[in-house]
This record gives C-alpha cells, structure tokens and sequence, in this order.
C-alpha cells in the first residue's frame, strides 16, 4: 500500500497540478495581506491582530478558493487514467482495485493536508511582511501555532466532502463536470456562511466544526458530523462501485 501511495504522489510531482495547485491556495494568503493593507489604509486607528487574520483566512480556505483547488486535484488524480489513456495498462496488473483505490485517496488527503498547511505557512508569511511594514498586533509564532490543528482538522474535513466529486470525475471521466459541481457548491456556501441551516449543508458545516460555531446555530454537532459522514461514505461507495464495474476498452 506504501508503494501505491508513492506512486500516485510521483505522478502529482511530475505533472503540473502540483505547481499549480500550490499556487491556488497562496492565493488566500494574498487575498489576507491586500484586505489588512486595504483595511490600513481605510480605517488606520481600526486594530486587529495575527489571529484575525486567521480567523477571516478560515472563511477563504473552507469555503471558497481552498475547496476548488482540492476539487481539482481530487478530478486530476481519478480522472487522469481515462484521459491519459493508462488504464488499460494499470487494470491487468497484480494489485487489487480496492487498494488502486485506497492508493489514490490516501494520496488525494495527503496533498490536501499539506496545502491546507501551505495555506496556513503562507499566511504566516504574509503576515509578517504587513507586520514589518505597518506593524500587526500580537504577531508571533505562538499564536500561529494555535492556529496550525484548525487548519489540519479543516483539511481533513474538506477531503471527506470531496468524495463526490471524485464520483463525478470517474463518471465523466474529466473535469468539467465536477469543478462545475464545485462552482455550485462554493456558490451554496457563500450564502449559508452566516445561516443556521449552513450545519445542515457539508460544506458549511465543516466550517462550522472547524469554527466552533456549531452549537451557535442549535444543531447538535453530532447530526452536522453524521451528515458530513454520510455524505463522504455515498461518495466513496459509489466510486468504489462504479471502478470496480469498470472494463477496459
């Protein structure tokens, strides 16, 4: 299983998704440092600290421009065997397809992990070139440090709610389908960011979980939880169902 891991990881070094996937989730640090230097400018005597800046990054990294890069990688990685053509070479080889499977989701939540830490890494960054500039308030280490298990625990949630796009990729074998599915998603999540009912919607309420802002809302934690559960589970199982139907042709 370790060789299957590797394996799909050399395939993300050596195509471009890698570059290009970091480069997306740098672009909320970016879109941090131009708010706090457009907030300087607006409002000078308005103070806010390195753990605002956190807390306002959450937002981006879970709802919006985070989830589409990993919709991204998660198309590039099970989709890529159909439009390159290698499927018929992996399919006859002596490894099971549950584990091909397996190989290729440990993969998908190893990569979103690290860039959920690139994220958190390069706010840090930023942070500290506006710090050297303008001054930040209660700017250290420590306190990104709190920061750094919301961001890990947030990565792992986003990767269970990417199993139907996953689904959606082999299907269609490409991408269109599933990063239009992103776009609606992202859409939904947006306009139940500060709703209730965002505990009941899986995006929203990773969100929520990762905030703590799921009480807040008068849902139990456990129905938010069981839904972004049941949600990873119908996406696994049908793509799980759907490759292993899966002839060669």
């Amino acid at each position: 299983m370790r060789n299957l891991i590797y394996c799909e990881l050399l395939k993300l070094k050596r195509s471009k998704i890698i570059p290009i996937s970091i480069t997306g989730v740098l672009s909320t640090p970016l879109l941090m440092l131009l708010e706090a230097v457009q907030t300087h400018y607006d409002n000078p005597e308005f103070v806010f600290t390195l753990s605002d800046v956190y807390n306002s990054s959450i937002l981006y990294t879970m709802l919006l421009t985070n989830m589409m890069v990993y919709v991204a990688i998660a198309s590039f990685l099970f989709s890529r065997e159909y439009t390159e053509s290698t499927l018929k070479t992996i399919l006859p080889i002596p490894v099971s397809r549950t584990k091909l499977l397996f190989g290729k989701f440990c993969s998908l939540l190893l990569w979103i992990v690290t860039l959920n830490i690139v994220t958190w890494a390069g706010i840090y960054v930023v942070c500290g070139i506006y710090h050297a500039v303008f001054t930040l308030k209660e700017y250290s280490l420590l306190v990104a440090i709190e920061w750094f298990p919301k961001f890990l625990l947030g990565g792992i949630l986003m990767f269970l709610t990417t199993s139907p796009f996953v689904f959606a990729a082999g299907i269609t074998k490409g991408f269109v389908a599933p990063m239009i599915g992103s776009a609606v998603i992202v859409m939904g999540s947006a306009a139940l960011a500060n709703q209730e009912w965002g505990a009941l919607y899986p995006w929203t309420a990773t969100f929520f979980l990762v905030q703590g802002k799921i009480e807040s809302t008068g849902y139990p934690t456990a129905l938010s939880l069981g839904i972004i559960f049941m949600l990873s589970a119908v996406g696994f199982f049908m793509t799980y169902h759907h490759f292993k139907r899966e002839d060669l042709k």
